[in-house]
């Protein structure tokens, strides 16, 4: 095969899916140096912040790419002191698709025996969220809005 360019092409889509609403919404970053990650993102790409908020110690964001309101970035700061982040992985931690019904993601998930590890709300963010993982042991996360 040469080495020619080949743009992309999808599939038909699976509109019988019973997850046909995922669409998706953000990738979130694990990080000891929460204004140093911002700023680089702000100064070397041109990312807004959308929004600040904490969760108890935990420092987090969401930021956005300069034109584009349909891609966030979630940083997830811990304490910088490094005896309290042992066994802490830094850098990706999941990707997280936003859905319509998130009651019925996890009856679906459920049904094929998809373990829920997690499930909570987020009024501060607006959010309700549920936890899994793939076979490798990346976490992925649905997200609901809070109506």
């Amino acid at each position: 095969m040469d080495n020619q360019i080949t743009p992309i092409t999808f599939t038909k889509k699976n509109t019988n899916s019973k997850f046909n609403d995922f669409k998706a919404s953000h990738v979130g970053i694990r990080t000891t140096k929460y204004n140093e990650i911002i700023k680089w993102y702000e100064e070397n790409l041109d990312f807004r912040i959308i929004r600040k908020w904490m969760v108890g110690d935990i420092q987090l964001a969401f930021i956005a790419p300069p034109n584009d309101n349909d891609f966030i970035i979630e940083i997830i700061c811990y304490d910088s002191n490094e005896k309290s982040n042992e066994g802490i992985k830094l850098g990706y931690n999941h990707l997280s698709f936003s859905v319509q019904n998130l009651d019925e993601t996890i009856e679906e998930l459920t049904k094929r025996e998809i373990p829920i590890e997690r499930s909570f709300s987020v009024p501060i963010i607006g959010l309700r969220v549920a936890f899994i993982s793939d076979t490798f042991g990346n976490t992925i996360e649905f997200c609901e809005e809070i109506r």
